[in-house]
């Protein structure tokens, strides 16, 4: 990605488009280096051959700090410590390579003689992100990547040296990144070997010709295939979106819609027939992949679970109860555009989610009961009640008031200070009707809370509701980030749509709005714990359970909430006392 740099900065260009003078005579020629990984590693080390004198580095990630750290490089910390640094100690070059960050304008204009960025594409086309799986998703057959000038614009700055890529039929964004990896370093020999030699040519880029990919954006119908496409369209999609089982995918996952279930496709291959059965039609079904019908030749695909195995392709047709001559769904145009909207409308969160689920903790009451794996819960919900002491205050205030006692029970009862639990996001209209919507949208996500048992209920209760709020801000996620992350990947619980065993669950449809208490114990209850769920009405305040009576006794149910309706009372009466003092227990327990 290309940054912006400072509209003061004097260009040390030519109008003939060479490049101008030399720095003045320097014994090593000073630069900074900004990026990640391997590849801002080689162009650094191929920087100190040739003669370049590193003054520091900001890395965005560990690799690249590492290897500065073993070089004696300094690393800083920050944008703003780079541009404080570079304040009093300018440099003729900058060069970025592998960055994410948005630099401001100081930063790049303070270095002398010029700033110039790698970018993964053959700019003017395909500027922004991702600009590999763009192409082989347009089935290009040539691609390029470019060392550009950087100037205010995104990735607008002259063309320094722009090196051609061919793109093979087989090709993957994997592997298409490898090539232009080495296309990278040797147009960064180039573009060295010009400037030492003042003799880089640069040309403007014809930015009618400009295509533009933003970060957020998602392929068709986020990765989900649409059979009735040719052979050539689901292959460039499969193999777009396919970064190796190493890297992380930053898109999304190439999935069949099966029912109201999705799996991932892990490969496709485009045969040399065409059955003439309608598109989507089973052919074939083998333990190791499925043969599927298209809009032109047949292909072959296999399936990736969420931990990135091979999935039995003839078991998985049988859980879903399909049979050779059976026909997979079609998405029509409208459910590909919902598809991608709403994949694009929460890409913006992914990193929060990523960075929380990678913390991912799990909570468990100190009383449940074991239960043989193989046995399916037992779904039971509790009656509607309303907590005694609350009925004066505001709904709102209700709401909070149970979520803080409800938390604060948790912590003191397991004895964690810090932990997470099951959050239901508040459904979205926009995603009503989302084929397979819970599949590929998280109606589960963390909330993470710290309770500090020392203080009062009200300071508790800000904790909760600044929580709540980083819980509205971002939404939820992608199911298939839990696939698309090496770090993710790894841990079995993600793989449940209910990976915490406590949920906590806000709704409006309470019978007991109509001023009537009732209970539940019906399916399709919103559970969001793996064992156990707090609901709670934001219309009245009101609040139920629902638990798995295999793990938790109705009994100690009942037994929950009077030391809920305890604390609460407590918590009233006195205020400002610490909420690990609030005595909880009833006297029949205090005398047991």
């Amino acid at each position: 990605m290309t940054h912006c740099s400072s509209p003061e900065h004097v260009s040390p260009y030519e109008p003939s488009g060479r490049y101008g003078q030399r720095p003045a005579a320097p014994s090593r020629r000073s630069s900074m280096f900004i990026g990640s990984g391997t590849l801002a590693i080689s162009c650094a080390q191929l920087a100190m051959e040739m003669g370049h004198d590193i003054r520091a580095v900001l890395s965005a990630d560990t690799i690249f700090a590492d290897w500065a750290a073993c070089a004696n490089i300094s690393v800083v910390a920050s944008v703003e410590e780079l541009s404080t640094l570079l304040a009093t100690e300018p440099v003729e070059w900058i060069f970025s390579a592998a960055n994410p960050f948005l630099l401001p304008a100081e930063v790049f204009g303070r270095a002398r003689q010029g700033a110039f960025n790698y970018h993964d594409g053959p700019l003017p086309r395909y500027a922004g992100t991702h600009a590999t799986s763009w192409a082989l998703l347009a089935q290009e057959s040539e691609h390029a990547i470019t060392w550009h000038r950087i100037d205010d614009g995104v990735d607008t700055g002259d063309v320094a040296v722009q090196r051609q890529v061919l793109i093979a039929p087989t090709d993957t964004a994997l592997s298409l990144n490898l090539k232009c990896y080495e296309a990278a370093v040797e147009g960064f020999r180039e573009l060295l070997t010009g400037l030492a030699n003042a003799e880089l040519r640069l040309r403007p880029q014809a930015l009618a010709d400009r295509s533009y990919f933003p970060r957020h954006r998602r392929p068709d119908a986020a990765g989900c295939l649409r059979w009735h496409r040719s052979a050539q369209d689901l292959s460039a999609m499969t193999r777009a979106l396919d970064f190796g089982p190493y890297h992380p995918n930053p898109l999304c996952l190439p999935k069949a819609l099966v029912g109201d279930d999705v799996v991932i496709v892990r490969r496709l291959e485009v045969l040399p027939r065409r059955s003439g059965l309608p598109a989507g039609c089973l052919l074939e079904l083998h333990p190791s992949h499925w043969c599927v019908a298209t809009g032109t030749q047949d292909v072959d695909v296999w399936f990736a679970s969420l931990d990135g195995q091979a999935v039995d392709a003839l078991a998985r047709a049988r859980h879903c109860g399909l049979d050779a001559g059976d026909r997979l769904p079609i998405l029509s145009d409208e459910q590909a555009r919902s598809l991608r909207a709403a994949h694009e409308e929460i890409a913006p969160q992914e990193d929060f989610w990523r960075q929380r689920l990678e913390q991912f903790k799990i909570l468990q009451l100190p009383f449940l009961s074991s239960c043989p794996a193989e046995a399916p819960p037992k779904w039971q919900s509790s009656w509607w009640q309303r907590a005694s002491g609350l009925v004066e205050l505001p709904a709102k205030d209700r709401v909070e008031h149970l979520l803080t006692a409800w938390l604060v029970y948790l912590a003191r009862v397991t004895g964690e200070a810090e932990f997470q639990v099951g959050w239901t996001p508040a459904p979205k209209a926009s995603r009503a009707g989302l084929p397979a919507g819970e599949a590929q949208i998280a109606s589960v996500v963390p909330m993470e809370i710290t309770i500090d048992l020392t203080h009062d209920f009200a300071a508790v209760r800000r904790a909760v509701a600044a929580e709540w709020d980083r819980l509205k801000e971002h939404d939820s996620f992608a199911r298939d980030l839990i696939a698309r992350y090496p770090t993710l990947r790894t841990m079995k619980a993600l793989r449940s749509r209910r990976p915490w065993p406590i949920g906590i669950t806000i709704t409006a449809n309470s019978w007991s709005a109509a001023g009537v208490l009732t209970s539940s114990r019906s399916a399709g209850a919103p559970q969001c714990g793996e064992v156990l769920t707090f609901e709670v009405c934001d219309v009245d305040g009101s609040f139920r359970w629902h638990f798995d009576a295999n793990r938790l006794a109705p009994k100690q149910i009942d037994r929950m909430t009077q030391h809920l309706q305890n604390l609460l009372s407590g918590e009233i009466a006195d205020v400002e006392q610490p909420v690990g003092r609030i005595d909880i227990l009833p006297a029949d327990e205090r005398a047991y």
